[in-house]
């Protein structure tokens, strides 16, 4: 995704917001005791904030699946 697509936003900074909903998401999954899903949740974070700290033009490798 890129500001080129009609998108306002930055991949760093939708990605940046999909960590902040998925850790919303994670601790209201949490509350209401369904553990799979808030750690599901969890690893989206954590990949979503992974995708935040790439390089704007992507730069990962060749294997990265991003």
């Amino acid at each position: 995704m890129n500001q080129t697509d009609g998108n306002p936003y930055s991949q760093s900074e939708m990605a940046r917001y999909i960590a902040e909903m998925a850790r919303e998401l994670a601790a209201m999954a949490s509350e209401r005791g369904m553990p799979l899903l808030r750690y599901l949740l969890e690893m989206a974070r954590d990949e979503a904030l992974a995708i935040s700290r790439q390089p704007p033009n992507g730069g990962g490798d060749a294997t990265d699946r991003h």
